[in-house]
């Protein structure tokens, strides 16, 4: 089976390349990926894949159906980019003005084209069945994820896997381990009223910056005072905008405050919200003022399966990968939205020169770079390992 994935990935890893720079050079923002969209289906289509009917915007879902029984298996990529200018010199540099792929989407789209091509021409690889799910709209809220779960994606899935590449790290390092490995994410936002007035006469007013000063105080003691040490939270103030510069003797009619709420367990980050709210309101009405508070719940935390992960290590190990481990990230990833419905596997795929003659850089950058020559080839193999592992290992949960 090595020489079979090996064969294969040379096969189609020069397409894979290609596609992959395409992409690269027509970037679309979230939910705005109508081009990229149309190019997956005519992907799909030339492979014979066919696609599922009822799928929100501009996310396309193909499935194929295998002669032998076994689980249902999802693998999953998003599309969208980023509102960059692309500030690197290369021959499949940005084409759009202020729209770039600085994340890596591309690679993961161009990698599960390559996934639907492979699969398409030898089903004899395929037990049961598999989805090729192609996310719009990772980037922004909603999120494309909470959508297509929403469209029933998941209902007839028994696993679902997925991957990132990784512009921090070299190609041949994989990020991989069970349990929460992303944060869920929420923001707040409050506005405090109370009266303006004259600094002289303060009596004749109602100063809305002394609840907003005890409400950063209190809100920013919640990790400490009211949360599980072990299942803990950041929170943030972001921003207090009142009154006006250098006007010392005006006393402001309102406050905006806000931030945001971080932790890698989902409960823990809802309590916090809640929590917020409550102080707010409270502290607020003990000073005579008003408060609206507006909460927005981010993706929730990405939590891996352990199973799925055993399928992955035991891929990673095949392949000779070097499993860096590192400690979870508080940033947010919508894979989790599946995670939520079923057993899911998820990991960072090192893409950064191994050679280090081109430094690597962080995501979310006009300079972002991946070695795709390199990196888009193992990430392929080390997909098709997966899933090949998977459909040996896992059972079928479809009754």
């Amino acid at each position: 089976m090595i020489e079979t994935v090996k064969k294969l990935v040379d096969e189609y890893g020069a397409k894979l390349v290609e596609d992959r720079r395409w992409l690269h050079a027509h970037p679309e923002l979230s939910f705005k990926e109508f081009e990229t969209s149309r190019w997956i289906r005519s992907q799909l289509d030339k492979a014979g894949v066919p696609v599922l009917s009822g799928i929100s915007g501009n996310s396309v879902v193909g499935v194929i159906e295998g002669t032998k029984p076994g689980p249902s298996i999802g693998l999953r990529a998003d599309m969208d980019a980023l509102g960059l200018t692309e500030e690197n010199d290369l021959p499949y540099k940005s084409t759009v003005p202020g729209v770039m792929h600085a994340c890596g989407h591309d690679a993961h789209t161009a990698a599960l084209i390559a996934l639907a091509e492979i699969f398409s021409a030898h089903r004899e690889l395929i037990q049961g069945r598999i989805y090729f799910i192609f996310q719009q709209g990772e980037e922004f809220l909603p999120g494309g994820a909470v959508q297509l779960c929403g469209d029933g994606v998941m209902k007839n899935i028994d696993y679902i896997f997925g991957w990132h590449c990784d512009a921090n790290v070299p190609v041949g390092s994989i990020d991989l381990a069970p349990g929460a490995r992303t944060a869920a994410v929420g923001t707040y936002d409050i506005k405090i009223t109370g009266r303006g007035g004259h600094g002289s006469m303060p009596q004749q007013a109602n100063n809305p910056i002394i609840p907003a000063s005890e409400l950063v105080s209190a809100i920013n003691l919640i990790p400490a005072l009211k949360c599980d040490p072990i299942k803990s939270c950041t929170v943030s103030t972001s921003y207090l905008l009142c009154g006006v510069d250098g006007v010392a003797n005006v006393i402001p009619s309102s406050v905006s405050m806000g931030g945001n709420i971080r932790s890698l367990d989902t409960d823990v980050r809802d309590f916090a919200m809640k929590d917020i709210e409550k102080l707010a309101n409270g502290i607020c009405r003990a000073h005579g003022c008003e408060c609206k508070v507006n909460l927005v719940y981010g993706y929730p935390a990405s939590v891996i399966d352990r199973q799925c992960f055993e399928v992955m290590d035991a891929a990673a190990n095949e392949l000779g990968l070097k499993n860096i481990q590192a400690p979870p990230s508080l940033g947010a990833e919508d894979f989790a939205y599946y995670g939520r419905e079923k057993p899911a596997g998820f990991c960072m795929f090192g893409m950064a020169d191994p050679t280090g003659a081109r430094k690597p850089t962080p995501h979310h950058n006009p300079y972002f770079y991946i070695d795709d020559e390199k990196g888009l080839p193992l990430a392929l193999e080390y997909m098709l390992t997966v899933y090949l592992k998977a459909v040996e290992t896992l059972p079928s949960n479809r009754k």
